[in-house]
């Protein structure tokens, strides 16, 4: 979990306390899938990685 917390701040370039005060679980595990993969086929390898500008263009549809 504590990896998680610091992988979702520095990517947000939030702190790992304002991480864990803003975020509850559901939103941690949203993180999870998006930044890790996780509940994608290992063997695959169609996991979307978005660079900071193009997650912000995603957000602003």
């Amino acid at each position: 979990m504590t990896r998680l917390v610091y992988a979702v701040a520095a990517h947000l370039h939030m702190t790992a306390g304002e991480v864990e005060t803003r975020m509850d679980s559901h939103e941690l595990f949203t993180w999870a899938t998006l930044l890790f993969g996780f509940g994608s086929d290992p063997a695959s390898e169609n996991v979307v990685t978005l660079g900071v500008e193009d997650e912000i263009a995603a957000w602003g549809k």
